[in-house]
């Protein structure tokens, strides 16, 4: 008799998860309309390019390559950087986090950027980082330098 019980609560429990299954929210599923932005950056030697798309919910989402002419002094070749970007504009300054790792792809690295829209520009700036609990962080966001700033991307145009 007990198991006939069980038996019955497990198909109504069946039938009542199986009809609540294709309610999800469609809005959960948009379409990422918001066309690619792309951007490349020259400071004499060094080079960078950036790409990013705008989510629905107004996060970046994209890549940034920095590629430096001049290695380290104890480097045996030259610096070259890559990894994702995830941030959100406030106005006309873009916050946001570089995810990378090192060359030998051991550790992860994130660190925060910063850039500012200047027209159709995008301007990278210099800031105090305090890293707490292997975390890095914009100490000051009033005192972030974007004159001194190596980068400065230009757009590029897409070649579809």
């Amino acid at each position: 008799m007990k198991s006939e019980f069980y038996k019955l609560i497990f198909v109504i429990l069946l039938f009542l998860f199986s009809c609540n299954y294709d309610t999800k929210n469609t809005d959960d599923y948009k379409l990422i309309k918001s066309p690619e932005q792309r951007f490349i950056a020259i400071f004499q030697k060094d080079s960078a390019f950036l790409k990013f798309k705008t989510m629905p919910n107004g996060e970046i989402h994209g890549w940034l390559v920095i590629k430096y002419a001049e290695p380290e002094p104890n480097a045996s070749e030259k610096e070259f950087y890559h990894g994702k970007i995830i941030g959100k504009f406030t106005k006309d300054t873009l916050f946001a986090d570089y995810i990378f790792a090192d060359r030998a792809e051991k550790i992860i690295y994130t660190n925060p950027i910063v850039l500012l829209r200047k027209g159709n520009k995008l301007v990278l700036g210099f800031g105090a980082i305090e890293t707490y609990l292997g975390r890095s962080w914009l100490i000051n966001h009033q005192a972030i330098n974007f004159t001194r700033g190596r980068f400065q991307f230009v757009p590029v145009a897409r070649n579809n």
